[in-house]
């Protein structure tokens, strides 16, 4: 359980900081800044993150594969 939460908040964080980006982006045009790198660096990290959280959870059984058609037998 802790997990889906764990992965829902980097999955939020990741839509926010790509949203900031955006928004500093627009908000600057083109002077000299790094508001806009930082945020990306910032969504990258969270991007990472959530991968590791997702690999983990893959790895540990805590996550799994519930789709209709998936058959583990074949």
């Amino acid at each position: 359980m802790w997990l889906k939460v764990i992965i829902m908040v980097l999955l939020i964080g990741n839509l926010v900081a790509l949203g900031s980006a955006f928004y500093t982006l627009m908000v600057d045009q083109g002077r000299a800044g790094k508001r806009t790198a930082n945020l990306l660096f910032v969504r990258v990290a969270l991007a990472v993150l959530l991968l590791v959280a997702v690999a983990y959870g893959l790895w540990s059984g805590d996550l799994g594969i519930s789709a209709p058609w998936y058959n583990p037998q074949n």
